[in-house]
């Protein structure tokens, strides 16, 4: 990261999403092939200035070899890299005004807070001042001034995190790069610190690009999210856009819970692939004047807390799942019900894609 970007606050656009129309990562029919496999095939995407975006997908889909050819610790095939318009691909990892914390935190054991978070101001020969100023603001943030003595060692998982991501957003950078870094904090914990990076990102304005496996944590802070898959972008949208109205099969099936049923089983002359998510399905007792998409019989109840699971099966063996909240009316394995759900709770599925160029 050049020393130039240390005085020079980010851009800050005043309406956040605006944001995709003058974007500041354009990253445009990126191909990586490591000898014979294709890591990533043809991806294009935009990401905007202030933008918090999240490359989600399972193990392999490509999304954390799109992250290190941003930082510059890969160098794609083919295809074109842009940080605000100017070409990132010949410049080295040090020539970016980018920031990346990793899962391993990365914190010198040997030095205390205060000289984690000053070290790249250090590295950029800032003046002792500037460091200073720069350091006491970056602990107010993450709330750790009443830690800066302590060494690593002494500090808890979660207090580690708020450390490196001080340490990263310190230089002030252009763009700042996680890789999985909740991946190995507790689940309480990781939902705390879900909520504690949007917020830094939101105080900060810096554009955030998080890569994880994780529905949960994509839905939770994103902005937007591109779906992975096999080297290509399966589908690029808000969380919302994401969960409500998934492009294909794939995206509904691993973001969140899916009911996926072809036509024939709901009695239908076609067979497209019907998409209904689980908490919009409703289940009632047979009985006069009660309607239903189908009739089933309930197989498995799941108590979770908030919400019961009912797992009900329809004459030609297909399950349905139903997440309710209501109390009033239970259900117990081997009775029969209707099975319903809001037409406009369908989401008619299209096939994956072929290139990297999302829906």
């Amino acid at each position: 990261m050049s020393a130039s970007a240390l005085t020079t606050p980010p851009n800050l656009p005043k309406n956040r999403a605006s944001g995709v129309n003058t974007p500041l990562v354009e990253v445009h029919e990126l191909v990586k092939r490591f000898e014979s496999f294709t890591a990533l095939n043809n991806v294009s995407l935009r990401i905007g200035r202030s933008e918090f975006f999240t490359l989600l997908g399972p193990s392999g889909c490509g999304k954390t070899t799109l992250l290190r050819i941003i930082a510059g610790f890969e160098h794609p095939s083919a295809g074109a890299l842009r940080l605000d318009g100017e070409d990132l691909i010949a410049l080295g990892p040090n020539q970016r005004p980018i920031n990346t914390v990793f899962q391993s935190y990365a914190l010198f054991p040997h030095m205390n807070v205060r000289d984690n978070v000053a070290f790249g101001l250090s590295m950029l020969r800032a003046k002792p001042a500037v460091i200073a100023e720069r350091v006491e603001e970056m602990l107010a943030l993450v709330k750790l001034g009443h830690l800066a003595d302590r060494r690593p060692a002494q500090l808890s998982g979660g207090q580690q995190q708020r450390v490196a991501l001080a340490r990263a957003l310190a230089p002030r950078p252009r763009l700042l790069l996680l890789d999985e870094p909740l991946s190995a904090l507790d689940f309480k914990l990781r939902k705390e610190m879900q909520f504690e990076l949007k917020r830094l990102q939101r105080e900060t304005n810096v554009t955030f690009v998080l890569v994880t496996h994780d529905q949960e944590e994509a839905l939770t802070m994103s902005d937007r999210i591109a779906v992975m898959s096999e080297g290509l972008l399966q589908q690029v949208g808000t969380p919302e856009e994401i969960y409500e109205t998934p492009a294909n099969r794939f995206v509904a099936d691993f973001i969140g819970e899916a009911n996926l049923l072809a036509g024939r089983s709901l009695g239908r002359a076609r067979d497209d692939l019907v998409m209904v998510r689980p908490e919009r399905v409703s289940l009632k007792r047979p009985g006069p004047g009660v309607n239903g998409k189908a009739m089933g019989i309930v197989t498995l109840v799941t108590y979770v807390g908030a919400d019961t699971i009912y797992e009900t099966e329809l004459p030609d063996s297909v399950v349905v799942k139903a997440r309710m909240r209501d109390r009033e009316d239970r259900f117990a394995p081997g009775d029969q019900v209707a099975i319903d759900w809001p037409d406009r709770a369908e989401r008619m599925l299209g096939a994956a894609p072929e290139t990297g160029v999302a829906a």
